[in-house]
């Protein structure tokens, strides 16, 4: 029961949610940016195109090892087309959007986050085919970057189960399977 009224708590607040500019509570401001692939690897995704058109500003694109450009944007909707298995779920701390995992490849994702005062806040994740974990963060204790990767098989066995937390940043990643993010979406 708890857990259906958080994901119909999340479903609304994601909806309501924007991709790129998000007021904090401290009246910061965040941006969702730089989506690279790992070294020699491709990061290959069918996405709404609507949501890929609405994203703009600071979103470096991803590239291939052809060169090629490929965005890995923010999901606020699943269409058929998309052959992700599981998504990682970003809050700050309310739900930003739903991050596919690779079919293929790896890559990385930074989240940063402007202070009120100018000081940035980062995270970096680094998303596989078959999880992801916190590479990097400015954060002070890096408790964040300690809690190792969560996977498909490790999720449910984990002291956090699917998620990693970034306290100093108010940031927490959750990682979803297709049903579960489908079943949040209303879809």
């Amino acid at each position: 029961m708890k857990k259906t009224a958080c994901i119909i708590l999340t479903l609304i607040l994601l909806a309501a949610a924007g991709l790129y500019t998000v007021t904090t509570p401290a009246g910061g401001r965040t941006t969702l940016a730089e989506n690279t692939p790992a070294a020699g690897e491709t990061a290959e995704h069918n996405h709404n195109a609507e949501t890929a058109a609405a994203e703009t500003g600071t979103e470096e694109p991803a590239r291939t090892e052809s060169g090629e450009t490929k965005e890995q944007p923010f999901l606020v909707q699943i269409t058929d087309d998309d052959p992700a298995i599981a998504y990682v779920l970003v809050r700050m701390p309310n739900p930003i959007g739903l991050l596919p995992l690779p079919t293929e490849g790896e890559y990385t994702r930074t989240i940063r986050q402007t202070k009120d005062d100018g000081t940035e806040q980062i995270n970096v994740l680094h998303l596989t085919t078959n999880g992801f974990w916190m590479e990097n963060a400015n954060c002070e204790g890096q408790d964040c970057v300690n809690m190792g990767e969560v996977t498909l098989e490790n999720r449910e066995e984990r002291v956090l189960w699917n998620m990693i937390i970034c306290l100093p940043h108010q940031l927490s990643l959750e990682l979803i399977t297709r049903e579960e993010a489908l079943q949040m979406l209303g879809q």
